[in-house]
């Protein structure tokens, strides 16, 4: 079969990662509607997001090498399926218990498809940039959510079954990227690794790299666990705090959010990746306070203004941090590096998103806001001061990774 060109194969893998955030994403635009129209708290509400990101680390943690051995297209496409049984769970849930399903099964598809599709760019990267696979990584993860909120929310305002129909058109569109998928060309599984074959992979280091995966993992895993209180908390606050119910509207604002996130993402890419985690970390910074005060002053323009700096904070470190580990992993590696750094992103998106329906639930929506905020932006203060103090090396030797433990 015919395959496509290195060029054609690095933007067909950018667009399974764009679906593949564009599925895990969908369900957060409809969360509002599911906790009133089945009487859900916000603990259930943000436990149905949590469910996403703990799944997903588990399948980092145990296969997150596992495209190494059967090909980045087969682990793409092993991905895609499990996708599209998300997809089908959510189209068809009559109950609470197929939503966990649902996010069960994307856990999954996306613990597939984000080291694997992070690797595959790198390997397809069409220009001698370095820096640019890991731009367009994470512009497809910003570019998806943009899809996902934006059209979730008009699918939602003015398409019949707005609880069910959005879901059927990812379905479909799925079922095209899994057909796309099979024209990827198959990477060659290398010697070395073939011989020893495939075991769990836990998370590994290379020996000397830590203070370069520490700033990685803080700056990538700060940048979603602030994302974290826009998915699963941001259409709420809108509602609960500011006071707009309109879905169209708050779709609108949270998109605009993603897609200064790609646009961040691609500044990211001509700069340096220090400069853009710590353009990122004080993006951050300033989110969270515009955050809190929208909330205290009950402003919708504070919380627009939140929103788009959240999403230039969520572009310039995600950039950045995959940008280090991109340009300073081993090449027999990369995928495992970068693995491990998405295990504490999700990590952190996952507890930032739970408690914040727990202490929301416990104390109210706007102390939840409170302590959400003072973590963020502790961790952003933390990750500026590495990354400024710690001088780290920015080229690496091919060495064996230690497992942690």
């Amino acid at each position: 079969m015919k395959t496509l060109s290195t060029k054609a194969a690095f933007w067909a893998v950018a667009w399974i990662l764009t679906i593949s955030l564009w599925v895990s994403t969908a369900p957060t635009i409809v969360f509002p509607i599911y906790a009133s129209e089945w009487h859900l708290s916000k603990a259930v509400t943000t436990g149905i997001f949590a469910t996403y990101p703990i799944v997903l680390i588990l399948v980092l943690v145990l296969l997150g090498n596992i495209s190494d051995y059967i090909g980045r297209r087969n682990t793409l496409l092993i991905g895609l399926i499990f996708l599209l049984l998300s997809a089908l769970a959510f189209a068809s849930a009559p109950n609470v218990f197929w939503l966990f399903a649902g996010r069960i099964l994307q856990g999954i598809g996306v613990g597939l498809t984000a080291g694997s599709g992070a690797a595959a760019l790198v390997e397809f990267n069409p220009t001698s940039n370095k820096k640019y696979p890991g731009s367009i990584n994470t512009i497809t993860q910003a570019f998806g959510l943009f899809l996902a909120t934006i059209i979730g929310a008009v699918l939602i305002k003015y398409a019949p079954s707005p609880l069910h129909f959005s879901y059927w058109v990812l379905t479909a569109i799925v079922i095209v990227s899994m057909i796309l998928s099979l024209f990827i060309p198959q990477n060659k599984t290398p010697e070395s690794i073939r011989k020893t074959g495939w075991k769990p992979q836990g998370i590994q280091i290379p020996p000397g790299q830590w203070g370069l995966y520490a700033l990685a993992a803080l700056a990538v895993g700060t940048g979603f666990a602030n994302g974290a209180a826009f998915l699963s908390l941001g259409a709420q606050i809108a509602r609960d705090v500011i006071g707009t119910n309109d879905i169209l509207v708050i779709g609108t604002v949270l998109s605009i959010a993603y897609l200064l996130g790609a646009v961040s993402a691609t500044i990211a890419g001509r700069l340096g990746p220090r400069t853009s985690i710590r353009a990122g970390m004080i993006s951050v910074f300033l989110t969270v306070i515009m955050l809190v005060t929208a909330s205290e002053l009950h402003s919708f323009v504070l919380f627009v203004i939140a929103a788009i700096l959240g999403g230039l904070g969520y572009g310039f470190s995600a950039a950045g941090g995959i940008g280090i580990v991109v340009i300073n992993s081993p090449v027999q590696y990369r995928v495992q590096f970068i693995s491990a750094v998405l295990v504490v992103a999700y990590l952190f998106q996952g507890l930032s998103a739970y408690s914040g329906g727990v202490i929301s639930t416990a104390f109210g929506f706007s102390n939840a806001i409170w302590i959400l905020s003072i973590v963020v932006a502790f961790l952003a203060i933390l990750t500026l001061f590495l990354s400024m103090k710690n001088r780290l090396a920015m080229v690496s030797a091919p060495v064996t990774p230690k497992p942690i433990g």
